[in-house]
Formats: structure tokens, C-alpha cells, sequence
């Protein structure tokens, strides 16, 4: 294990010391000189790019263990203590989990379960249509490729107590005048715009499809397998786990601030680690009294356990998953996937055309210019543009994800099975302050250049 601090030592140590280290090891020209992680707790001088902790991990083949593996930082803050990163530490890994949940659908995908292309509404068991193409299908494809035309409405998320179809269909009470649906002027499967709310449709089609609750049909179908205790919204991660859990960190109150790279770390998500077997969720009104009991939940709302955003995994959990991509579906004797079905998710579905010959304009809201392919449930680095996340990127397929502070990102190169994972569990100022040459942040630029090397 190689890193700034042992990860092996005691979980709980003086921050004192801890920040003490970092800065010594920061001003040290030869472990800066040899060592391109030295710099990313302080920024390198620059507070706005301070981090409070990371863990990365780069590989070179599918069948090998890592050939680095760093921690630096911590994974929880305190006044006069904090409990430093390790590569074992879970924590909220934001929207790698669509990635996750998309292995987990075409698990049942490719066992003919369901079509791509065939219309969900008969399996979700309301209509799915959005209001201004009612004769267009929505498809499993679309939702996957977030092509379907729906948006987050005004009320995101759907809290337990309710129906996914309060949100999706007009007389449901978050229907929020139609606006979980786009203004597209191209009918759903044309146009590409981001959204959370694709894959609370994917959970609840898997949990129509398979009669489990989401995050139980992760845990024994897809973790379990593959030797992990991950899970969503801290479903199935014991207690031993969660004592390493990491929060997430902003040097503001929240993402609108005030915002002062100067001030104290403040806690986003994960400030208090709830303890074994409880489970995070969010409530409806209807739901404050509803308890999470497996043989009483009847499903009908794919939000409950976050499939959006809401795994709690390690950069270690996600190495598992980066080799398991990397080898065509296949990890340390596990296959998950046949090698087609991975190729299929890291096929293009859509790329970036901000100038089609049809006059109409951009075919896609490519988020800010970060995302300019995108698969089933996977993203298509191109490094055409601000998707150049380090050099010689183009071809590289995974996921990206930013919230509440973190900043994270699995990537993959498919020709050679290398990969490379890393969480970092804060910022310390707004991303649009902290951009490096891409769109992505200077912070996981300088991470992923390092792991791409290794």
C-alpha cells in the first residue's frame, strides 16, 4: 500500500498531525518531485484546490491487482480529530452508481428478460409517455442512454410513501405541471439531456423484473459475487465499513455558498454514518412511518435506494467493478456479463452534434461540454473537447460523478484492460471555479494524468 499515511494505521488520529504531515510532505521538493499526489491536499498553494481527502487506484490488466494504490487526507473532519482516507473507505460515490445499477439491469437484460427497445410501461405498470410525443414508447434504451426526454421536476426525488408514477403520469401528486419531461422539440430516443430520474426507472424495472427490492438485488446478485460489501444508501455494508466511511466535504454550506476556500470544511452528506443495518432514504410525508422491512416493501419507486447517485463503495469496491468492465464482464474467476453485452453498453447510443446539418441545433445538453458520448449506462471519453480528461483518453469508457462536494470517476481502456479509479470527498470551491484544461476539475485531471501513467 503506498500513499501519504499508513493505511493500516489507527482510524482515528490527531488532525493536528495529520495536516501537519500533508504540509511536510508538500514542501518537500524531493516527494513532490516524486510523488505527483504530494500537492493535492494543500492545491498546491492554491486553497480553492484543496481537497480533504482522496483514494485512488490505477491497474494495467483486468486480471491483475493494482499497481498503485494511494489514500491521502481524511475521511471525516473534527475539531480536534479525523479519521483518515484509506482505499477500503466507503462513501458516496454520486453518479458512478448509474454505472453500477447498469450492470446490474444487463445482468437480467442479457438473460432475455427484458428488450432494449421494447416499450416499459406494461412492466412499470403505469404509462410512460412524455406528454408532447404520447404515441412515442419509451424504451429501456432511452433510459439508459438518458435519451427518454425525462428531466428531475421541481419536487426531486420521489420519497418512499410514494409511486414513482406520482412524479410520471398527470394525475400523480409530483407531477409538478408535466415538468419531469423535457421541451424537446425531437421525440424520446433523439435527444441527449442528463437525469437522475432515467435510472429510478431502471431500479424499479429491475424490481418488477426480478420481485426484489433494488438494493437487495444488488447486494446477492451483483456484490456478492464479486466479494464486495457495498451497497446503496449503506444497504448490506457492515458495521467494520462503516467505520471507515468517509462524508462529504464543501467549504460552504451548500453548492449555492457562500463559498470561502479560506474557512472550514462543511459537511454535505454523510456527517453522521448511520449504524448497522440501518438504511438512508428519503421520505415522503406518507413514508415518515414506513419501515424498510424486505417482505413489506411492495416497490413501485425506484428512487428509494438511490440508484441515481446513492452506492456507498471504496475506490477498492470500485477497482472490482473498473476489472469486471476492463475483462468483458469477467473479474477473478466471476463472470457477471457476456463480453458482447459489454460492448454493447460501450457503444455509443449518442454523440455530441452541436451543429447538425438539420439546422435544428445541438442534438444533446452534453453537461457543460463534460459528456460528449454516451452508452448504456456508460460514458465514452472522445478527448475531442471538454471531455479530455488526461492525455490519450479518446476510447476510455466508464462514468463520471460530482456531488454534494465529491468528485469521482471509473475509467476503463477496453483495448488494453487498463483502468483507474478515484474519490475525492471535497472541494473547496465551486467545479466552474476549479476547471482545469477540460471540463472536468483540475483536481481529477492531475489524479487521472497520474494513474494513466502508472
Amino acid at each position: 500500500m503506498y500513499g501519504h499515511f499508513n493505511t493500516e494505521a489507527p482510524s482515528v488520529i490527531s488532525r493536528r498531525t495529520l495536516m501537519a504531515t500533508a504540509a511536510a510532505a508538500a514542501a518537500s521538493p524531493a516527494f513532490a518531485q516524486d510523488d505527483p499526489f504530494a500537492r493535492l491536499l494543500t492545491g498546491g498553494g492554491d486553497p480553492k484546490r484543496a481537497i480533504p481527502g482522496y483514494a485512488a487506484i490505477a491497474f494495467r490488466k483486468a486480471d491483475q491487482t493494482a499497481v498503485l494504490a494511494k489514500a491521502g487526507g481524511y475521511a471525516v473532519d473534527g475539531l480536534d480529530s479525523g479519521r483518515i482516507m484509506r482505499t477500503e473507505s466507503p462513501m458516496r460515490i454520486a453518479s458512478i452508481s448509474k454505472l453500477v445499477a447498469a450492470i446490474g439491469f444487463m445482468m437480467l437484460q442479457q438473460q432475455e428478460r427484458i428488450g432494449l427497445d421494447e416499450d416499459v410501461s406494461e412492466l412499470l405498470r403505469f404509462t410512460l409517455r412524455h406528454p408532447l410525443f404520447p404515441d412515442t414508447p419509451i424504451t429501456p434504451r432511452m433510459l439508459l442512454s438518458h435519451t427518454s426526454g425525462l428531466r428531475n421536476g421541481p419536487s426531486y426525488p420521489v420519497g418512499l410513501g410514494r409511486q414513482l408514477s406520482d412524479a410520471l403520469t398527470p394525475t400523480g401528486k409530483q407531477w409538478d405541471n408535466g415538468a419531469w419531461f423535457g421541451p424537446a422539440t425531437e421525440p424520446p430516443g433523439q435527444y441527449f439531456a442528463y437525469a437522475d430520474v432515467n435510472f429510478a426507472v431502471i431500479a424499479q424495472l429491475i424490481e418488477r423484473m426480478i420481485g426484489m427490492r433494488f438494493d437487495l438485488y444488488m447486494s446477492r446478485r451483483v456484490f456478492e459475487p464479486l466479494g464486495l460489501q457495498c451497497g446503496y444508501n449503506w444497504s448490506g455494508v457492515p458495521q467494520k465499513l462503516r467505520n471507515y466511511g468517509a462524508t462529504l466535504y464543501r467549504k460552504a454550506p451548500s453548492d449555492e455558498g457562500p463559498w470561502n476556500a479560506a474557512g472550514p470544511w462543511q459537511a454535505q452528506f454523510d456527517a453522521a454514518i448511520p449504524k448497522d443495518p440501518e438504511i438512508l432514504v428519503t421520505r415522503s410525508p406518507e413514508g415518515e412511518v414506513l419501515r424498510l422491512v424486505p417482505d413489506e416493501y411492495e416497490g413501485g419507486n425506484g428512487f428509494v435506494f438511490s440508484p441515481q447517485g446513492g452506492l456507498r463503495a471504496s475506490a477498492r469496491d470500485l477497482e472490482v467493478i473498473a476489472r469486471l468492465i476492463a475483462g468483458g464482464g469477467q473479474v477473478d474467476g466471476v463472470r457477471l456479463l457476456r463480453p458482447e453485452t459489454v460492448k454493447l453498453m460501450a457503444t455509443p447510443v449518442w454523440r455530441y452534434d452541436g451543429a447538425p446539418s438539420s439546422g435544428k441545433g445541438p442534438n444533446g445538453d452534453a453537461y457543460g461540454g463534460a459528456i460528449l458520448a454516451y452508452g448504456l449506462g456508460m460514458q465514452i471519453l472522445t478527448e475531442a473537447g471538454g471531455d479530455s480528461l488526461f492525455p490519450g483518453c479518446a476510447g476510455w469508457i466508464g462514468h463520471a460523478g460530482d456531488a454534494y462536494g465529491l468528485v469521482s470517476g471509473l475509467w476503463v481502456e477496453p483495448g488494453t484492460g487498463r483502468g483507474m479509479t478515484y474519490l475525492v470527498n471535497g472541494t473547496a470551491a465551486p467545479l466552474d471555479e476549479i476547471r482545469g484544461r477540460s471540463k472536468f476539475t483540475v483536481i481529477e485531471e492531475q489524479i487521472a494524468a497520474a494513474l494513466a501513467v502508472a
